[in-house]
């Protein structure tokens, strides 16, 4: 790893390590400069060096992320990884091909020795202008590779250097470069015992996640979203423990032990659990011998289920709808008004529309309501369903199966 001066002492290096390995071919003085080409080309032997883009390096650009939690706490230190791009041009007395002795050494030199060496890293940071550089003490280490440009890469970059007229050159890659932050991640806690236990048993696994009528436990349980007056039926494999727990979204809820069986767990989701799709997983405690308990440390794989919001009452406001739900939402919480009309003519297709709440939620609203501004649309009577977070409330059917609500009637919102 490495601070800020990272690159500044990569080009430093490179422009060293070509100063000093331009022999036994090159025996004439040679001015090798850290610099982009020329708009005048000198007429003395001279090698330009020029990083002209560094870019993230691909494989490496996602490696330390997450760097924080969602609270801003440093969960490791962050880092950049990045690529260097260079051209390299050659100058010199054209008739006697300078330009090109000194490129064919540019090139032996970084195909003998690709990799930047410690020894020319430290002989770079003692430069004035790069003190407190420590790439040398980095375990990465930089590597050269040609490039290749077409005829219209080196037009588009040699266009980019305006006024400047085109040398003799060759572009190299220097792979990998990291700059670190300059705050790490605070320590770990001390280690005051340490305890290795195996036993037996397995993690749980979650199969499936069923719902069933509370006031009619013997009803079949079935798929799909789980209404409020619904529990939560999960089948799976090896659910039986000494302690089982099921965590709804961020909420964890002891499931009795009469409710838990190896390949099924009834769950009773908490009244306050807003609607809309949540992750679902099984907690096991684990007894380490007679006086210690691992609490919560078996977790089984993530199952979403739905949670589905109903509509119990409506009330028209101007050019605004507000809905009364059988669960509390959240003010983060993204809500959609659908709005299908009721009772349409046969000679015309039925109107539709969708209208978004405000997004925060204002906190002053009861949990339970809330209100949507309504946009332009025709009067008549509509089919109300309201979606939360991806979790849309049913509609009301009677014994024949015929729709009846929930519906209001909304006046015309020009």
């Amino acid at each position: 790893m490495s601070n800020a001066l990272a690159v500044a002492t990569v080009t430093e290096a490179l422009r060293g390590f070509l100063a000093a390995n331009l022999l036994p071919e090159i025996t004439f003085a040679v001015d090798v400069t850290a610099r982009k080409p020329f708009t005048e080309p000198p007429t003395d032997p001279t090698i330009s060096v020029f990083c002209y883009q560094v870019t993230p390096n691909p494989a490496q650009r996602n490696r330390d992320a997450p760097t924080r939690t969602a609270d801003g706490v440093l969960l490791t230190r962050p880092r950049a990884a990045l690529d260097l791009h260079y051209l390299i041009s050659c100058y010199g007395n054209e008739t006697e091909v300078v330009p090109q002795k000194l490129l064919g050494a540019v090139i032996r030199a970084l195909y003998v020795q690709p990799v930047l060496a410690r020894a020319d890293i430290e002989t770079a940071a003692t430069q004035p202008f790069l003190r407190g550089s420590d790439l040398a003490a980095a375990p990465d280490r930089v590597r050269f590779t040609p490039s290749t440009l077409d005829i219209d890469d080196q037009y588009k970059l040699w266009t980019m250097l305006s006024q400047t007229p085109y040398a003799l050159s060759v572009c190299y890659q220097a792979s990998l470069v990291f700059i670190e932050g300059r705050t790490g991640a605070p320590p770990g806690k001390p280690v005051e015992r340490r305890t290795v236990t195996v036993l037996p048993g397995g993690r749980p696994s979650v199969e499936r996640v069923l719902s069933r009528p509370r006031d009619n436990p013997d009803a079949p349980p079935v798929e799909g979203p789980a209404p409020r007056d619904n529990d939560l039926v999960i089948e799976g494999n090896a659910l039986a423990a000494d302690a089982v727990f099921a965590r709804l979204g961020p909420v964890d809820v002891a499931v009795p032990a009469d409710a838990v069986t190896d390949t099924r767990i009834l769950v009773r989701p908490p009244d306050d659990l807003p609607p809309g799709v949540h992750p679902l997983r099984v907690l096991q405690n684990v007894a380490a011998d007679q006086t210690t308990t691992l609490v919560k440390v078996l977790q089984s794989n993530v199952a979403p289920f739905v949670r589905m919001p109903r509509v119990t009452a409506t009330e028209n406001a101007p050019k605004a709808l507000t809905i009364s739900l059988d669960l509390p939402v959240g003010a983060e919480q993204r809500v959609q008004l659908l709005l299908d009309e009721f009772g349409s003519p046969a000679e015309r297709a039925p109107r539709a529309y969708q209208f978004d709440a405000p997004f925060p939620l204002s906190d002053a609203r009861p949990p339970e309501q809330v209100t949507v501004p309504l946009g332009p649309m025709a009067a008549g009577t509509y089919l109300v369903r309201v979606q939360v977070d991806g979790a849309q409330s049913p509609i009301v059917r009677d014994a024949a199966g015929q729709i009846t609500g929930p519906v209001t009637t909304l006046p015309e919102v020009p």
